[in-house]
């Protein structure tokens, strides 16, 4: 998962960057050297504290931020969370500067958390259908890991846990996912029975939208 969301920020973040339920911000030490300015958002009753935020707010309501501000929006591991998941990419795509990218990372096959405000999973098709349907046009969508990670993950989760045995069964199956028969398994199925995805997703330019609408 971290690797997946490295190279999406590595390929799309620069500028002014908003980070939607940042949370702990575990990815600052990703774009941080690549962007000019961060502004984080979060929820003020968010499990993860608040010592990062910049500004609070629902993240199931339109965001009171200035429209066409931003260059890069970031949100990972928030959406799956988000009630009013059509809401929130409205509200980026206003926050996006014209030819602005928004990098969302999102759970698939994994276990319930944050519980009771752990709502979705997404498909490729749905995260494609919320981007169109807030005027944005996919540019990147992939998913990260296959059968292996998610075996490996919920039993980690599950009887790692119960048996208080959680680290060594982490470092086992990390082993067990560098072999390259395992890897070469949930690289082929990892279409069909994903850890997770990726969404890169742009905000057209003026430009971009006329010729689009303009037939050949």
């Amino acid at each position: 998962m971290a690797g997946a969301y490295q190279r999406a920020i590595t390929a799309y973040a620069k500028g002014r960057l908003a980070d939607l339920g940042c949370g702990k911000v575990p990815l600052y030490g990703m774009y941080r050297e690549r962007v000019k300015e961060v502004v984080c958002v979060d929820w003020p009753e968010s499990l993860h504290g608040s010592m990062h935020v910049d500004s609070f707010a629902d993240l199931n309501a339109p965001l009171e931020l200035t429209p066409d501000s931003f260059d890069t929006v970031v949100a990972t591991d928030v959406i799956e969370h988000l009630h009013a998941p059509s809401v929130f990419f409205e509200s980026a795509a206003r926050m996006l500067k014209p030819g602005g990218h928004f990098i969302v990372g999102v759970p698939f096959l994994y276990w319930v958390h944050e519980a009771p405000h752990d709502y979705y999973r997404y498909t490729r098709f749905a995260l494609e259908r919320l981007s169109r349907d807030a005027g944005l046009s996919v540019v990147h969508l992939s998913p990260y890991g296959g059968p292996a990670e998610v075996l490996c993950d919920l039993f980690t989760k599950t009887v790692g846990r119960a048996l208080r045995l959680a680290a060594p069964i982490y470092w086992l199956s990390r082993g067990l996912l560098a072999l390259p028969p395992v890897r070469k398994l949930s690289r082929a199925a990892s279409e069909t029975v994903p850890l997770g995805y990726v969404l890169v997703a742009r905000k057209e330019t003026p430009g971009e939208i006329g010729a689009a609408a303009t037939p050949p």
